[in-house]
């Protein structure tokens, strides 16, 4: 079992000795001022490694078998807090007055899975009821921010030959625009139903949830000929997990504790990019957050 350790300040040789004891480590590299990659002498729990990780200021990323990005052929995202920097349905319920009460539910959906998301997403989009789509434009300008590594990580993935592709339980006017942005081939989400240029409150067609995702990322592993462990999916709440569970690497990004305890990869620190330096692909130090 291989660990690999970053944080965003460089690690001088003394501190990587005693990480490396730390963690029970029987060798070690440096692969770059901040990222430090050993071998462990025994089998642990990622749980156990990431919380060891946490307390320590570490992102920490568990390895069963050391793979090259160009050994993938598909990279997943989630969107919200995980591409980008908020929950877009919070940020349309605070237009109409809402936002706390949308971003209890929220939290309530994402942390832990015990909410039944389908519900809980058709509770939330029924108070945007009334809402204008003509604010998405100004929405998207003034509070959404690409999260930072995440251009650099897909330019990366792309050239090594990877598909690329959001799968999100958001809503389509974003993905749409998140896609073009960073140069995405897919998106899939839910459908708001508009009408007279209002939100209705209601969703079209499909509703995206950890379900659907999951079968989505087997979709496109069969479209592209290959097993789902060569997708790579990034994520960070409870509905993540089910296609998480598909991938031969699973990356939680500022991740709920229910996916900390199951992914390869924890994201706390750096940014998206750092990912390339779990997977050799970067020989710099990734983005500083």
């Amino acid at each position: 079992m291989h660990l690999v350790v970053q944080r965003n300040t460089p690690l001088s040789d003394g501190e990587a000795a005693r990480i490396g004891a730390l963690f029970q480590a029987v060798e070690g590299c440096r692969i770059h001022d901040g990222g430090l990659r050993y071998t462990l002498a025994a089998a642990a729990s990622r749980e156990a490694i990431h919380e060891l990780g946490r307390e320590h200021g570490l992102d920490t990323a568990v390895i069963e078998s050391f793979r090259r990005l160009s050994d993938f052929k598909l990279m997943v995202f989630d969107m919200d807090s995980t591409l980008i920097n908020i929950e877009c349905i919070d940020e349309l319920a605070d237009l109409v007055g809402r936002k706390r009460e949308v971003a209890r539910l929220t939290e309530q959906a994402m942390q832990s899975g015990a909410v039944d998301y389908d519900t809980s997403l058709r509770m939330r989009t029924r108070l945007l009821a009334g809402l204008p789509v003509g604010t998405f434009d100004s929405l998207y300008a003034e509070r959404v921010r690409i999260t930072p590594g995440a251009s650099a990580l897909i330019a990366a993935a792309r050239q090594a030959g990877l598909r690329t592709a959001i799968v999100s339980g958001g809503f389509d006017y974003f993905t749409g625009r998140v896609r073009a942005e960073l140069g995405l081939d897919a998106d899939l989400s839910n459908h708001l139903e508009v009408k007279d240029g209002r939100l209705t409150g209601e969703l079209l067609g499909t509703l995206i949830n950890a379900d659907v995702k999951a079968g989505h990322v087997a979709r496109m592993c069969r479209e592209l000929g290959v097993p789902t462990s060569d997708a790579i999916v990034v994520g960070d709440g409870a509905n993540d997990l089910k296609m998480m569970a598909l991938a031969g690497l699973s990356v939680g990004y500022h991740p709920k504790p229910v996916v900390r305890a199951t992914v390869n990869v924890v994201i706390d620190q750096l940014g998206l990019d750092s990912l390339l330096n779990v997977l050799g692909a970067s020989s710099a130090g990734p983005d500083r957050r």
